[in-house]
Order: structure tokens, then sequence, then C-alpha cells
């Protein structure tokens, strides 16, 4: 046991015993003072009648007499027991020094033992600052006493976060390695791809055949190297104050042969000037895969419809479509890569979301998706700069 803690230990005993010490005097002093008291009863009465002698040495000898619970000869003639405390001043005095030093030394305990744990709260919480900021320190400094419960805690506490911080080193360094072949692998593809596609418009008729597949090649190559770029923390993002509208119009131009083939309306209301601040260009790329995906769950003669609202807090965009909404499966998987959920179509690659969702949040945009409660799916997006 160390020593901060037999201090804390030992100033609730002083008060103990000085509680106990007061309470064994006012004990031994109402004793003396009973006996005191019958003592010169017992002597006055004898002096005063000498023939009661005997009967009173009887009487004092056999003991025959107790405190009394109903009112005796004393209580009747109007006496009480303050009637009795003549010279016992010094007593009282005594006891209440004893209980106000007993009192104080208990407010000093918990006052140094609150702030000792204060000390060693703040100790922890520089402790964990540090150990955030990826600075390591040692345990405990000053308050930490070895063996205390505190820096036992904070041993703890260090030894996890070393662990996270190895673990993460070591998560970073195979996310990058990833993320370069990853690159490596689009860059190799990109090659081949454009000699394939040269080859095709070449080929006339029979190449036309090779235009889809070619372009989905191609557009997984796109969506590869971009991940590689999100990964690897180069791609340039600026932020500036942008018009919403704007983006939008911008989302929904790129889409516009896909919702004429597919037979779905977009429809975008016209909206007051709303500013939000993010990188228009790659912003505008997480729009548009968000409508792309509603519009691709829309049946024909549906509809894709994006409504907005602000807030002091932020400012909210929905795209909502009409199509048969998420299962239960898919929302909690939607954003992850290649995730390929129960309605998506055979060209998907599951980039798209993953990718949306990648762009937006770098930003300080949050989105996510979820089940209208009239139907269909929808994606609620969140600009709160």
């Amino acid at each position: 046991m160390n020593r901060l803690s037999l201090r804390r230990m030992a100033f609730p005993a002083v008060c103990l015993l000085a509680v106990a010490l007061s309470m064994a005097l006012l004990a031994f002093w109402s004793a003396a003072r009973q006996m005191a008291l019958l003592d010169g009863f017992c002597t006055a009465l004898i002096a005063r009648s000498p023939e009661t002698a005997d009967t009173v040495y009887a009487l004092v000898k056999e003991g025959a007499f107790s405190a009394r619970t109903s009112p005796g000869v004393l209580t009747e003639l109007g006496y009480r027991p303050r009637d009795f405390s003549a010279g016992t001043g010094w007593l009282y005095a005594a006891a209440g020094i004893a209980l106000a030093l007993g009192g104080a030394l208990l407010g000093t305990a918990f006052f140094l033992s609150r702030r000792a744990a204060g000390r060693q709260m703040q100790e922890l919480i520089r402790l964990l600052e540090r150990a955030r900021a990826g600075q390591p320190m040692p345990l405990l400094a000053g308050e930490g006493i070895p063996g205390d419960s505190y820096a036992r805690l904070a041993d703890e506490i260090q030894k996890t976060v070393t662990e996270l911080f190895l673990t993460r080193e070591a998560a970073l360094t195979a996310r990058d390695r990833f993320a370069k072949n990853l690159a490596n692998i689009a860059h190799q593809l990109k090659t081949p791809l454009t000699a394939l596609s040269l080859a095709a418009q070449n080929a006339g008729a029979a190449g036309r055949s090779m235009a889809g597949p070619l372009a989905r090649l191609t557009g997984l190559e796109e969506s590869l190297l971009l991940l590689a770029r999100l990964d690897t923390g180069v791609l340039p993002l600026q932020p500036r104050p942008t018009d919403l509208y704007t983006l939008l119009m911008i989302a929904a131009d790129d889409l516009q042969s896909l919702t004429e083939t597919a037979g779905v309306t977009l429809d975008i209301p016209e909206l007051a000037p709303i500013t939000v601040t993010c990188d228009p260009d790659w912003t505008a790329e997480a729009l548009m895969n968000l409508m792309k995906n509603c519009v691709e769950h829309t049946p024909a003669g549906g509809a894709v419809r994006c409504t907005c609202h602000c807030s002091a807090l932020c400012t909210e965009v929905i795209f909502q479509d009409t199509g048969p909404g998420f299962s239960q499966k898919d929302l909690a998987h939607l954003f992850e890569r290649f995730y390929r959920g129960d309605h998506a179509g055979p060209d998907s690659t599951g980039l798209g979301l993953a990718i949306a969702k990648e762009l937006l949040e770098r930003q300080n945009v949050l989105v996510h998706a979820e089940n209208a409660p009239d139907g269909g799916g929808r994606f609620v997006v969140r600009f709160y700069g």
C-alpha cells in the first residue's frame, strides 16, 4: 500500500477516533455525575435524619433501584436534567472542540482526496490527448504513484493506445499498399482498353457490339483509379462557396441520356440561392452517382424527386425514387465497395455509392440511405459548411 493510500485512510481514522473519544468522555462524565449526585443525596439524608442511616445503607448495599421510566419525586417537584449540569461546561466545550476537530480533519481529508483525484484525472486526460496525437509519454508524472489505482489505469490505457496505434499504422500501411496496387492495375488496364476501343471503332458493325462491355470496363478502370487516389490522399479537393442548385443541375445534365433511355423523370425544383462550401466538380460527381442509383432503380414512367431543406445547422438534400426501395439486408452495406444489392443492375460495379460517400465525407458532408415512409428509397445528404 503506498503513502497516498495510507494518508487517505489516516484522516478518516483520526476523525473517528476524535468522535469516539468525545463519546467516551461524555459517557464517563454521565456515570460520574450520577454517582456524585446519588452520593451527595444519601449523605445529606443521613446527616439530616440519622435514624434513616440503616435503611439507606441497606438500600444502597442491595442496589434495589434503577432509572425510573415513570415520573418520580424529583420530576414531580419540577426538576429537569439541566438542573444537575452545573460545572460541566468544560466537558461540553471539550466535546465540541473534539467534534469540530474531527469535522475539520474529515473535510481536509475529503478535500485532499478530491484534489489528488482531480490531478490524477488531469494526468490521464493529458495522457490520452498525447496518445491520440501520436506522442508517447510516461505513464503518469507527479501524482502517478506506482501501485495507485490511477497509475494502473494509466498503464492499461497506455498499453491499449499503443496497441491501437500499432494496429492503425499497420492498417494504413496495408491500405496504402492496396491503393498503390489498385492504381497500378488501373493503369495497366488503361492501355489495352484504349487499344480495344480503337479496334472496335475500326471494326464497323462488329465493333459496335463491343461498345457496351468496353464502356463498362472503362468506367471500372476510372473508378478504381479514383478510389486509389482517394485512399492515398492525392485527390485534390478544393472547397469553395458554391451554389447548390448549380451543382444539382450539373449532376442532372450528366444523366440526361440515362433518364431518357430509362423513361424516368428527374425532378429538380428551382431553388432560391443556397450556398454550400465544397469542391464543385467532385461534389457534382458524387451527387450524380446518387441520382444515377435512384434512376436505375426506378421503373419506366417513374420519377426521381429532389427536395432541399435549410436549417441553422445544415442544408439537407433528399433524392427519392419511386422504385421498390432498399431491402433491410442491403441498407447496412450500400456504401461498401463492390457491394451489389438485391436489385443491382447487370452493369453495376458496386463502386458508385462508395465513391460518392468518400467524396462527400471528405468535405464534411454526410450521406445515408433509407426507405421513404411513402415508398421508394432515398438518399439524404447534409451539407454542414
